[in-house]
């Protein structure tokens, strides 16, 4: 029995010495965690007051602007476009009515007076 106390008895303290260690990791690990949660407070603090965020008033007022703008500038688009085949319609006008002027010219010119 005397070994088996001896036995009980280490295994005992070796049980002890690991709580102890557990314990002493587990109060460092809190300890870091705390330090760098306060440490991450105070940066979320500092950047808040650096960045002050809008409202969600303000944002919407931004977001139907923004809405607004695509809006106009889609309209213009549309616009830019509809000139743009309106030159072209024009510019292919102006050169039928040249050649035709061309021709009619050579007719007469053919034509005595």
């Amino acid at each position: 029995m005397g070994e088996q106390n001896k036995l009980y008895y280490d295994v005992e303290k070796l049980v002890n010495s690991l709580q102890e260690s557990f314990d002493l990791d587990c109060a460092q690990s809190v300890s870091l965690f705390t330090s760098k949660s306060r440490s991450n407070e105070a940066w979320l603090e500092e950047l808040e007051n650096k960045f002050k965020l809008k409202d969600d008033v303000e944002l919407d007022d931004v977001e139907n602007l923004r809405a607004e703008i695509d809006m106009k500038l889609n309209m213009l688009e549309d616009k830019v476009s509809y000139y743009e085949r309106l030159y072209k319609e024009l510019e292919e006008f102006q050169n039928e009515i040249k050649i035709k002027t061309v021709v009619n010219n050579r007719r007469q010119s053919r034509t005595p007076k």
